[in-house]
């Protein structure tokens, strides 16, 4: 019942969050707020509903339904971090849980580093390093950004969405490894001999993937949070470029930007129940 509770407070503070370009006025060079405004505009939203007026948005001339074009943006959105988010793991199991005391030295080193850098600073970093070996080199890397819908760039997208999730997961592993590996079922498997690869394999890897769930949470959030900035500057075709392409082209349209806010959270929900899904098959296979 509490989280029932959760996610309506978090709905209705959705909302109002989304109302609030509506309702925010510089007059008379203070800032004022028209409540009332805010509150019109959220209830004809949810009247709209039911009528069905919320599920159309202008585009210039035309009006379109909303849900004919959220499907291709939501999948591009969900390929690009369900890609990303197995890159992630995939590395942070390597690094560490089989080099943990390796990946020690310089996990700490670039997390001072990447803390320091904003997202979109680092994605103009990336963007000027891959010009530049294309302009002094002559040698053709990556795409700097989407031309068009059917020449999506892939690469640099990718890269940024899992630059600092892996390193934060990879550091999280890390101590989670050290911990594991000094427990006395640890030691007592290296006492009857058993090869290294197997005890990291069948007894700390087994033991590391329940922190390793756990942190599916925050890595998510990050990867989402950083989708903002990744599908902007990069053109890409996906959720949040429909808010903020749509709103420069045509004008804020508060109905769209709910709904599209709303599949962001779909959008978290598919992602994080796909990689337990897929977690879940890894500890199925190795418990065999």
């Amino acid at each position: 019942m509490i989280a029932l509770y959760r996610h309506v407070l978090s709905l209705f503070l959705l909302l109002i969050l989304a109302a609030l370009p509506l309702g925010l006025f510089n007059k008379d060079e203070k800032v004022s707020f028209d409540i009332d405004g805010m509150a019109a505009v959220i209830k004809e939203f949810l009247m709209g509903l039911f009528s069905g007026d919320a599920w159309y948005y202008s585009q210039g001339g035309r009006t379109r339904l909303i849900l004919n074009d959220l499907v291709s943006f939501f999948l591009a959105s969900y390929l690009y971090l369900i890609v990303s988010a197995i890159i992630v793991i995939a590395i942070s199991i390597f690094l560490g849980i089989f080099l943990w005391k390796k990946s020690n030295r310089w996990i700490n080193a670039s997390l001072g580093f990447l803390g320091m850098v904003p997202d979109f600073l680092l994605v103009l970093m990336l963007q000027i390093a891959v010009v530049y070996v294309n302009k002094n080199l002559g040698v053709k890397t990556f795409k700097v950004a989407s031309s068009s819908i059917d020449d999506p760039a892939i690469f640099l997208p990718i890269l940024t969405l899992i630059i600092i999730p892996a390193i934060y997961l990879v550091r999280s592993l890390s101590e989670a490894t050290s911990e594991i590996t000094a427990e006395d079922y640890i030691l007592l498997a290296k006492s009857k001999g058993l090869s290294k690869k197997y005890i990291y394999f069948f007894h700390v890897t087994t033991n590391v993937l329940p922190f390793l769930k756990a942190d599916i949470h925050k890595v998510l959030s990050i990867m989402i949070g950083n989708l903002f900035i990744v599908e902007y500057l990069y053109n890409t075709r996906g959720l949040t470029s429909l808010i903020f392409v749509h709103s420069i082209k045509f004008g804020y349209q508060y109905n769209l930007v709910i709904i599209c806010l709303l599949s962001l959270f779909i959008l978290y929900l598919f992602c994080y129940h796909s990689l337990r899904l897929l977690l879940a098959a890894a500890e199925r296979r190795l418990a065999k």
